[in-house]
């Protein structure tokens, strides 16, 4: 981006000051990788797969389309080998060898099995798509809210933070990844994390982990205050991720892992669909039991301490699973934040006094854009400026955008905005 201050225009009238001039960016090239729980007691998305309209619009804020996009699914199913194992477990229930193994999985959608949505700016700025429908609100909700009974198969002993670890290796997934794009990775689960360091807790002979259930995965992973019986019935507080366990990742590792993932850490940006960390209850069932954090409409979810700690610790977004309100509006915010085009000296009181050009590169011609109307009606394309203290922190926080209707961007343009003050 670049700022000219106070640069004099002739006039034949009257001079006119150049108080900002910068090129408005174009949208990043974005990869989505949604960590999916596929476990029996999965909770349903439909909430959220009825927001994917939301979902393109918002990604359409940056320059007036959508980005290039590659989305691909994991599933939270990685058997019963841990991190470290050579070799996997003895299979028992839905887990068995390697589950999984982080692949993407296209769930029955129109998209190529055991790949990923691709959806790019075409050179005329029509659209290139691997996928048959042409409809992407259509593939992304198949592939982020299969239809029941296609996609609860799965482990109970769910490992979200190795599947993600795994899924972003290009050995396991290649060409998903592109080394220029923005990363978004999302969570979709209304359990907690069990990433394990080593299969033997699944050890049914082992007794000092106590019953084989999924609640060695919180006694392992997850320590409270005045936890000196971890399962003793009654209401935990600031239970928070469990460090140093040998059959547990600490979740600490993850962190790490995705702040080096990228060469710019602020080019990764991480949600979680997850029940809320408190109230944490266990009850006894016959065996410990960690009592769901929420019910809703969508259904209930148990408190994610490790998943929740993991995206605090990337400045990241949690979203309530059993209301799913705003999920797409929520996950948008840190995408879109990376990509604002601002003025980083314009004062909101200087008012809009802006001229706004797309050029087509190589000799194709200039046009100007109108100022959108009030209330988002009016001609399109056309241009409008927002207040944003999160994504444009110099002067008043002011930026850009361009709205194009259902129009999209002309191949190798590029759009200008400069301001005046009289």
């Amino acid at each position: 981006m670049r700022a000219l201050l106070l640069l004099v225009l002739a006039s034949c009238t009257h001079d006119l000051a150049v108080y900002d001039r910068i090129t408005v960016k174009p949208a990043r090239d974005l990869d989505i990788l949604y960590v999916f729980d596929d476990s029996f007691d999965r909770g349903s998305f439909a909430k959220m797969a009825s927001q994917l309209d939301v979902l393109q619009a918002r990604l359409m804020d940056v320059d007036g389309q959508l980005p290039d996009l590659h989305v691909g699914v994991t599933t939270t199913d990685l058997g019963t080998r841990g991190a470290k194992d050579p070799l996997a477990r003895p299979a028992f229930d839905n887990c068995a060898g390697d589950g999984n193994a982080a692949r993407l999985v296209s769930f029955g959608s129109g998209i190529p099995s055991r790949g990923y949505l691709e959806d790019l700016r075409g050179p005329d700025g029509t659209r290139d798509r691997n996928y048959g429908s042409g409809e992407l609100g259509l593939e992304l909700a198949r592939l982020t809210n299969p239809a029941p009974g296609t996609a609860n198969t799965g482990c109970d002993f769910v490992q979200p933070l190795e599947a993600m670890r795994r899924a972003l290796d290009p050995f396991t997934n290649p060409d998903f990844i592109r080394p220029n794009a923005l990363l978004s990775v999302v969570f979709l689960t209304n359990d907690d994390d069990c990433s394990m360091a080593r299969g033997a807790m699944l050890d049914p002979n082992n007794a000092a982990l106590g019953p084989l259930s999924t609640f060695r995965c919180v006694e392992q992973g997850v320590i409270c205050d005045g936890d000196a019986d971890p399962r003793s019935p009654g209401v935990r507080t600031n239970c928070r991720p469990r460090e140093g366990s040998q059959f547990m990742v600490d979740v600490s590792e993850y962190t790490k892992f995705l702040q080096q993932y990228k060469a710019d850490p602020r080019d990764v940006t991480v949600s979680a669909v997850v029940g809320a960390r408190d109230p944490f209850e266990v009850r006894n069932v016959g065996v410990p039991w960690v009592a769901p954090s929420c019910q809703g409409a969508v259904g209930a979810a148990k408190p994610a301490v490790r998943l929740g700690s993991f995206v605090d610790s990337l400045g990241g977004v949690i979203v309530d699973a059993c209301t799913q309100e705003a999920a797409y509006e929520k996950i948008t915010a840190p995408i879109l934040n990376r990509q604002r085009s601002c003025f980083p000296d314009l004062r909101q009181d200087d008012g809009e006094d802006c001229v706004v050009t797309e050029t087509i590169l190589n000799g194709g011609g200039q046009t100007e854009f109108p100022r959108c109307a009030d209330g988002g009606g009016g001609p399109t394309p056309c241009w409008y400026t927002y207040a944003d203290q999160a994504a444009c922190p110099g002067g008043d926080h002011v930026g850009i955008a361009i709205r194009r209707g259902n129009t999209t961007a002309p191949a190798r343009s590029r759009v200008e905005a400069t301001c005046f003050v009289k």
